[in-house]
């Protein structure tokens, strides 16, 4: 089957929400490699002629998109490619024991979801099952998963995580690297003067992330550096253009996890095209192209605060870094790379499988 073949047969990008932003930069990035995609709401039909559904995330619950394949007759159902950018539970707990939790924790989804379609059940079991529905998130995705690829409907799952991906793999779910990476849409080239020694960017709300910026910023201020905070509380969260500016405008972006085994190089790809000089918290190798050292810093949390002062101080270390990290970033790390990676490994299984609906 040839790429004309495969892009007769539409492409169905996923919208989480209504202002779906990233939607549309996966749809531009399909449309820039020769497919022609439309978007799909969670809470509408899939399009008619759709040969494939992309999605990314989950940025809500997997099973109301894989409801969607409930009723259709086998030989018409579109495949299902998913990118995970979440992360899995605690890597300490033996895999037996995640996957039973997995498990049972999407059992709870799957039986809220029937619950409520023959009638509603009574106050106490809908409070009850409306707590444990809305708790172990990244137990119900893994769950989700196995069960959307025992039912044959998810037949692409990537992962932006290498660990992750190896993880599922020897586990038996088939996975696929496909690393998160950078977009033109995210980054520009706007001369600005580097204004700002260092920004953070995200929330506050976890308990550790608290305690280790906090700290950091403490001992900065004591040298008379401060963060720029885009973390809602003291300054609004930064998107689109306005992220771009002051990514422009910062020397140093700073990041730190959840976890300590969280896959958060998201930042990186918007920092290191933008040519901030990315300082991180010491980080499990996700994405074994970014090398410290090379494309970034890092350090133990209580020595961020030190890794900061110097290359504050040392600008010309520091645009070695941020140079070697732009050209990852914009040539090999790249959404188009990894979308084309995920479009490549669902038309070998259209072929491997049939031509189904669509085509």
């Amino acid at each position: 089957m040839d790429r004309d073949e495969f892009v007769q047969g539409g492409i169905a990008v996923l919208q989480w929400s209504e202002n779906d932003g990233l939607a549309e930069i996966v749809a531009n990035e399909l449309t820039c490699l020769g497919y022609r995609p439309v978007f799909m709401q969670l809470n509408s039909p899939i399009p008619d002629d759709t040969a494939t559904v992309l999605s990314y995330g989950p940025y809500g619950k997997l099973l109301s998109l894989v409801r969607k394949w409930d009723g259709l007759p086998v030989a018409q159902w579109p495949l299902l490619a998913h990118w995970n950018t979440e992360g899995l539970p605690d890597l300490r707990l033996p895999w037996p024991v995640m996957r039973a939790i997995a498990s049972a924790r999407s059992w709870v989804g799957r039986y809220r979801e029937g619950a409520a379609g023959q009638g509603s059940p009574k106050s106490a079991s809908r409070r009850l099952l409306a707590l444990a529905d809305s708790r172990l998130l990244r137990f119900r995705w893994l769950g989700d998963y196995y069960y959307a690829a025992r039912k044959g409907i998810l037949a692409v799952l990537a992962d932006s995580s290498a660990i992750y991906t190896e993880l599922r793999r020897a586990h038996g779910l088939p996975t696929l690297f496909a690393p998160w990476g950078s977009t033109p849409n995210w980054y520009a080239d706007l001369q600005l003067e580097r204004d700002i020694d260092v920004l953070w960017m995200g929330n506050r709300q976890d308990r550790r992330r608290r305690r280790i910026l906090a700290q950091v910023r403490d001992e900065l201020k004591q040298h008379g550096v401060e963060i720029y905070m885009a973390d809602d509380e003291e300054n609004p969260y930064i998107f689109g253009e306005e992220r771009t500016q002051l990514l422009n405008r910062a020397k140093i972006t700073l990041n730190v996890t959840r976890t300590w085994y969280d896959d958060n190089f998201s930042r990186f790809s918007l920092a290191a095209p933008n040519r901030s000089l990315v300082i991180s918290e010491t980080m499990l190798p996700h994405c074994p192209a970014y090398q410290p050292g090379v494309h970034y810093v890092e350090s133990a949390p209580e020595e961020l605060a030190g890794a900061i002062l110097y290359y504050l101080r040392h600008a010309d270390e520091r645009a070695r870094i941020v140079e070697s990290a732009y050209q990852l970033l914009t040539t090999e790390l790249t959404f188009q790379n990894s979308i084309a990676a995920i479009m490549e490994a669902a038309e070998k299984v259209r072929k491997f499988h049939g031509l189904r609906r669509g085509c």
